[in-house]
């Protein structure tokens, strides 16, 4: 006999649990996370709606990703043209004071 097909392979110890909640199931144990918020119907993405920036942005003045944000990808970058506008008229702050 051959010594290789003796020993397990690491594909072979990996098991999916016959109830369905294994690590490596096909996503039955996964749940989508909900979304921080989301964008209204007729919301104007521009540089002057400020609360509405704030919201897209996290504590640190970073930009929220888009799973975040449930925004599609061409309000996403409009997000970000506006974010940049704001930051360039003074608008919104660069940054956060707060550095570790």
């Amino acid at each position: 006999m051959d010594r290789r097909s003796d020993k397990k392979r690491p594909s072979d110890r990996r098991s999916i649990r016959k109830d369905g909640d294994g690590a490596f199931g096909r996503g039955e144990g996964r749940r989508q996370r909900p979304a921080r918020m989301s964008i209204p119907k007729g919301t104007e993405i521009n540089y002057k709606n400020i609360a509405f920036l704030q919201k897209c942005l996290t504590e640190r003045g970073k930009l929220l990703s888009r799973r975040l944000t449930s925004a599609n990808a061409s309000q996403q970058r409009q997000i970000g043209v506006a974010v940049k506008l704001a930051r360039f008229l003074g608008l919104l702050p660069v940054g956060s004071s707060r550095r570790k």
